[in-house]
């Protein structure tokens, strides 16, 4: 039997936002958002020596989130930020690989210089799949560093660790990520992301298993309205694997429609 974390951190949260300064200082965002994506390689088939067994999708995703944050000192460089969110994807063909997934975070932001800025998130997740033995609990963390290079020019490195425990052994696995990414708003409401991720899992089988996904990716974010946004992205990914002949690569196009408030 898996041991639930999300309700555990979900308690440890609420715990911190109770004692943490009142609401006079602190904040609360609402987020939800709608985007249907196109991976022209779902079922993850080898490049070679042909690519004729590989087939394409689109899926829904939905997803909806509350996060508090609220400064720790009196010059507002620390910040506590908890979140709470609910993310799900329904596939149009492919109904095996839809799921859902509910995950609490909370971390500490902190600002290092005029331009430099850290934060470190630990999360708890529980993930729904339409086949239970996918079905699985987690845990994570993420450190990020941020440089600011000038009002509208950023960039970021990012690190993250996580823990993935399925129902059937074969499919836990731990992660671990390192990527660095780019901002730019070339515009007041319009918003550019672009960068590049490398992710290693190696999975708790009986055979030893692990795979690399390589991931370049952009980004484009435009605000419509007051609260409202709407955003597009590509992805290019390679895979591999320490099995021979399983390599392959799929891209992934999206677009959809957010609201914050």
């Amino acid at each position: 039997m898996r041991f639930n974390l999300l309700p555990v951190l979900s308690v440890s949260l609420t715990a911190a936002l109770v004692m943490l300064p009142g609401p006079a200082q602190a904040e609360i965002s609402l987020n939800v958002g709608t985007r249907l994506s196109t991976d022209d390689n779902v079922n993850g088939s080898p490049d070679t020596p042909t690519k004729a067994n590989q087939r394409s999708d689109s899926y829904l995703s939905l997803n909806a989130s509350a996060v508090y944050y609220t400064p720790l000192d009196v010059l507002k460089t620390r910040y506590f930020i908890g979140q709470i969110g609910a993310f799900s994807s329904r596939y149009n063909k492919y109904e095996n690989l839809d799921s859902s997934m509910l995950v609490a975070s909370a971390g500490l932001y902190q600002q290092l210089s005029p331009t430099w800025s850290g934060q470190f998130t630990g999360r708890g997740f529980t993930r729904f799949t339409e086949q239970t033995e996918r079905d699985s609990d987690g845990f994570g963390g993420t450190l990020e560093i941020k440089k600011q290079l000038t009002r509208t020019l950023w960039v970021k490195g990012v690190v993250d660790y996580e823990d993935n425990a399925a129902n059937l052994r074969s499919f836990s696995y731990t992660g671990k990520t390192w990527g660095v990414n780019m901002g730019y708003l070339p515009f007041k409401d319009t918003f550019l992301n672009f960068g590049y991720s490398h992710n290693d899992r190696d999975f708790k089988s009986t055979a030893p298993f692990n795979s690399t996904t390589q991931t370049l990716f952009l980004e484009a974010t435009q605000r419509l309205a007051e609260h409202w946004y709407l955003n597009g992205g590509y992805a290019y990914m390679d895979n591999d694997s320490n099995y021979a002949g399983t390599a392959y690569t799929n891209q992934v196009w999206s677009a959809g429609v957010s609201f914050s408030y």
